[in-house]
């Protein structure tokens, strides 16, 4: 209707001859309908001319309509408009067109633009009430189903269906009677031609996506309409199978020697691939949000079945350190493509913002076997992986799903091992939740800073070296922590859960694969616990509370699904109760066997297993806490508590590094430089814009992933660059024309930083 957008807004309408429009309207239909009369009674062939004289009539009919509608606002009488529906033109002009042979396409689509205009202009006129008006909309839907179409019609296509699905959410008397239709058919049309752009490029992809989230929304108060989205559409299967088709046409390689082991909104602008990925995974993310729970449960379904098990399972699970033997190559490859994969998975936890969603991704990580090993199990093992690619994606990975604040990633991880608290001597049990006040844990922290960085004149106007910064960064980080686990089952402290050992037994997870059960937003999710609730009101320990405050945001991701933990009483055969040997559990193992390894490791791995650590230091929890903060706890002899390492690493730094204060002058020099250029990389990205919310779609072109870190390393082209070398035990900063490694000098200063970051966290606790 490229004459509607042409005069669209120009036509003064005040002083307008309502009675002239309608006899000027009038007399266009009446000769329009001569040449269909004429046609169907003489049954002659149609000519191109008659095609065009109907096409000329129907655009100065829907001008005058509008015109006249717009003209008519204040009595609401449109002459038009009633003789528009009484006569019932578009049913008649639609019969007419079917029997046009070749001409009926062409007239197809220039009904279709026609809708398009008056489901835009007259929205609030309920014209989709009248059946005149709804059944030749369904009728060109319906035959546009299942065809290969050009792009004005697609374009078209999706409008109409857009501005359909609008209607509908405003009329919800309009979607009985759509609803109503569909219980004839055996699939729905417009959720049938919906699904075919919802994965498109551009404009068109868009429009489809809104489109369906408004329908799909519309299923949330409609059981009927559920029902047909689940039984007669495919728009789970769609949704599911879309991800992994998207997901298999990722790049299986990417840049990490420029430390590319997380992506961001600013570094994978530049990746279509990727912004498709995601643009699907918002899709499903926003469906979760709006849909029925039939709906929800069936996509649910579908994506664990359908895509994490099948897409991502295989990828993340490729066996890399056996294979090195047969096929170095192929070993490599392999480390790439897992170290890959380990990227995306974290890009998909911090992606997915609903719970139920989320639960079903934890779900999938903390329960799911392959070949008899769970995947967390194998993502500790990574750890201390030899592959630098892997062991610092799979360090990120572990920092997200530590962000998640989720008891039952916590008790997997850590409590289970730690709850039976055979890691302390029996005498130190009592001090558990024994409070720092004096703040002595931090004054030990900052006395185990090497001798080498004491009384040093050092840049204070950078980050880095601010203390105050720490403390800020601390207290923000503490709170945050604290509301959002305010409402866990269990305190953690020692006693609550009470001093038993805790049983671990794991439902095979394949034999429980027809359903996920899986919590909404009002459920605790807490079936893990139900056996420990149980237990404890039988032991007179239970810490009752309303169930109010169980219910809560940061429900278990596991639902029912979880591991089932519980708790018993242990049987006191023996003078000591716990007979459980003494561990701290393997994922603290291997962050503690990693950390001893810190002088010789390249100072990125550093980087994030001080931040992983220090993200575990933030829970507020005294089990927790008396572990990795509290200087005076006494452990059992096999267990090497984190001031034992720290002050080994302490030893070890000043021995090699006493006589080599210019080594550590020159890495400081390049950690400054590094943080001014990461610096001035995001201001100047800020500048003039708006800071964009995490992985939100549409923001301006953004640098590629390679330039983008470039500037993190790279130093000044005028002076000594340091060079990244390949080695057998990863990588090594070395300066040009020079033998001697910055390595050491370099993990240095981390460590020192790192432990004014851990005394400042001691201060924040000791005060929250």
């Amino acid at each position: 209707m490229s004459w509607f957008k042409r005069n669209k807004g120009t036509e003064k309408t005040d002083d307008l001859d309502l009675s002239a429009c309608f006899d000027s309207f009038n007399k266009h239909w009446q000769q329009t309908f001569e040449i269909i009369d004429r046609f169907q009674t003489s049954k002659g062939v149609i000519k191109h001319d008659d095609i065009i004289a109907v096409i000329n009539h129907l655009n100065q009919l829907i001008k005058l309509l509008l015109l006249d509608v717009q003209s008519a606002k204040s009595t609401n009488h449109s002459r038009c408009l009633e003789y528009f529906l009484r006569n019932q033109l578009l049913e008649k002009l639609y019969s007419w067109s079917l029997k046009t042979d070749k001409f009926k396409n062409y007239l197809k689509l220039e009904q279709l633009k026609v809708y398009g205009v008056l489901l835009s202009e007259l929205r609030g006129h309920q014209l989709l009430s009248d059946d005149s008006i709804l059944n030749p909309l369904i009728l060109i839907l319906n035959s546009y189903d299942g065809d290969c179409l050009s792009v004005e019609i697609e374009k078209h296509l999706v409008t109409v269906l857009r501005q359909f699905c609008v209607v509908l959410s405003h009329q919800p008397s309009i979607l009985c009677n759509v609803i109503k239709d569909n219980t004839k058919n055996s699939k729905c049309v417009i959720l049938s031609l919906l699904m075919a752009f919802i994965h498109r490029d551009g404009s068109i992809g868009e429009e489809a996506r809104d489109a369906l989230l408004i329908f799909v929304s519309l299923s949330r108060q409609n059981d009927t309409l559920a029902n047909i989205i689940t039984s007669k559409s495919n728009v789970s299967p769609v949704l599911a199978t879309g991800l992994s088709g998207l997901y298999s046409v990722l790049p299986r390689k990417l840049d990490f020697e420029n430390d590319c082991y997380r992506l961001s909104p600013e570094n994978i602008e530049d990746v279509p691939e990727l912004n498709n990925f995601l643009a699907s995974v918002e899709l499903c993310n926003a469906v979760a949000k709006i849909c029925h729970k039939s709906v929800y449960d069936q996509l649910l379904d579908y994506l664990y079945h359908g895509f994490l098990l099948p897409v991502v399972g295989p990828a993340l699970m490729q066996d890399f350190e056996n294979n090195c033997g047969i096929n170095a190559h192929l070993s490599r490859v392999a480390e790439e493509e897992v170290a890959t994969a380990t990227v995306y998975l974290d890009l998909l936890l911090r992606s997915v913002t609903h719970p139920g969603l989320l639960q079903t991704f934890v779900k999938f990580v903390l329960c799911e076997r392959f070949e008899k090993i769970k995947i967390i199990e194998l993502l500790i093992n990574r750890i201390n992986s030899k592959s630098f690619k892997v062991c610092i994606a799979t360090l990120a990975l572990m920092e997200t799903i530590l962000d998640l604040n989720c008891e039952d990633v916590m008790l997997e991880l850590v409590f289970k091992y730690l709850v039976p608290c055979t890691h302390i001597m029996l005498s130190q049990r009592s001090r558990i939740k024994q409070v720092d006040s004096y703040c002595k844990s931090a004054d030990i922290f900052l006395s185990l800073i090497p001798d080498v960085f004491k009384h040093r004149n050092v840049n204070f106007q950078t980050l880095y070296s601010e203390y105050r910064g720490y403390l800020n960064c601390a207290r923000i980080k503490i709170a945050e922590c604290a509301i959002e686990t305010k409402h866990w089952t269990y305190l953690y402290d020692g006693e609550n859960p009470s001093h038993v050992i805790v049983e671990t037994k794991i439902n095979e997870v394949e034999n429980d694969q027809n359903s996920i059960l899986s919590a909404d937003d009002s459920s605790s999710g807490y079936e893990s616990f139900k056996a420990m609730k149980d237990i404890d009101k039988m032991l007179g320990t239970d810490d009752s509370r309303p169930a109010d405050e169980i219910l809560s945001n940061t429900s278990s991701p596991c639902g029912s699904d979880s591991p089932m933990c519980f708790i018993r009483q242990s049987t006191f055969k023996t003078k000591e109760p716990f007979t459980q040997y003494p561990c701290l559990g393997p994922f603290l193992e291997a962050l503690f066997s990693t950390l001893e390894n810190l002088p010789e490791q390249d100072f990125r791995i550093n980087l994030r297993l001080t931040a992983v650590m220090t993200r575990l230091s933030m829970y507020n929890k005294p089990l927790i806490q008396s572990l990795l903060l509290n200087h005076s706890m006494i452990f059992q002899p096999c267990i090497r508590s984190l001031f034992q390492i720290l002050r080994s690493l302490k030893q070890t730094i000043e021995t090699k590094l006493c006589s080599r204060v210019e080594k550590i002058i020159e890495a400081e020099a390049f950690l400054i430089e590094r943080e001014n250029k990461l610096c001035s990389t995001q201001c100047s990205r800020s500048v003039g814009e708006k800071i964009p919310e995490p992985f939100a779609r549409g923001e301006s072109k953004r640098r590629s992933i390679s330039v983008a870190f470039e500037a993190m390393f790279k130093k000044n082209s005028r002076n000594k660059e340091a060079k990244l070398e390949s080695t057998n035990n990863g990588y090594r900063y070395y300066k040009e024309n020079e033998t001697e490694s910055l390595d050491l000098p370099i993990n240095a200063i981390i460590l020192t930083e790192w432990l004014k970051e851990l005394s400042a966290i001691c201060q924040e606790h000791a005060i929250s």
